[in-house]
């Protein structure tokens, strides 16, 4: 949330100067020579979902660690870099731009747009701030849904990680003629005949190891996934896999409005970085 009013400021620059840079290589030099944006901890609480006090809780927590400083003035709070943690931003950053521009060229793919990975990399390299604000917004947006609605984005990244080996099971093993919008929260975990749950079952400790989330607190989230429909536990194995039954499975977390939602955020992002990429060309 800091992050991005700090990107934001950064790219308000270009109000004063058309030819600011911008790009991920000045980011250090515009982060220590600009006046960093502050904001008190209800407007925190209101972007992120997250209740007041526990708002309040975790900036304690960034503070102890210096990665967010008041301004005693208006006590108000903002987004602290120290130089000891450049490079691990630096890594950070970058492999998120990897992973985004794979994932844009993706899309990319599928809408007929032969763009190159590398040239979205350096697109947003390019125009960095630019981009992180937008990431960092709609990304807030989306945990934001699903802090409102479930009060855990725990169970969110273990959900996430039990639903990817069933997509890709059935991107492998199905004939899926209709992968519209109307119902593609229902294709999630749809099988054949053929199916067998330990081709996309996932143990507690795979989860753990991906997530970061303690084994215990995994086992623990599982069973709450398990008794609201959207899991079921195998008993030998001791694995989970998401439950075929429709009905149960989309009673809370895959529900057709939640899985709405994500795909109309981030394709509003998509087209942003592909508008943007595709501007040259027209």
């Amino acid at each position: 949330c800091l992050a991005k009013e700090m990107h934001l400021q950064i790219i308000r620059q270009r109000e004063k100067n058309m030819n600011h840079d911008i790009s991920l290589d000045n980011f250090w030099n515009n982060f220590n020579n600009i006046s960093r944006p502050t904001q008190k901890i209800v407007y925190i609480s209101n972007i992120t979902g997250i209740p007041k006090e526990t708002t309040r809780r975790k900036i304690k927590r960034l503070m102890n660690q210096n990665f967010v400083l008041l301004n005693k003035k208006n006590k108000e709070y903002y987004w602290n870099l120290l130089s000891k943690h450049q490079d691990d931003y630096y890594k950070i950053v970058t492999n998120e731009i990897e992973m985004l521009a794979k994932f844009t060229s993706t899309c990319a793919s599928g809408l007929k747009l032969e763009i190159d990975k590398n040239a979205i990399i350096n697109e947003i390299k390019s125009q960095f701030s630019f981009y992180w604000y937008h990431f960092l917004n709609y990304q807030l947006k989306w945990l934001k849904m699903w802090q409102d609605k479930i009060k855990d984005i725990d169970l969110i990244l273990i959900a996430l990680q039990a639903v990817i080996p069933t997509l890709q099971y059935a991107d492998r093993n199905q004939n899926i003629k209709d992968v519209g919008l109307d119902n593609l929260h229902a294709i999630i975990g749809k099988t054949n005949d053929q199916y067998k749950f330990s081709d996309t079952a996932v143990s507690a400790a795979s989860i753990s190891e991906v997530t970061g989330i303690p084994r215990a607190t995994c086992i623990r989230k599982l069973e709450v996934l398990v008794k609201l429909g959207m899991l079921v536990r195998e008993i030998k194995t001791k694995r989970y896999f998401v439950n075929q039954i429709t009905s149960k499975r989309t009673n809370t977390i895959l529900t057709k409005e939640n899985v709405h939602f994500t795909i109309q955020n981030f394709s509003e992002y998509l087209s942003i970085i592909l508008n943007s990429i595709n501007r040259p060309k027209k």
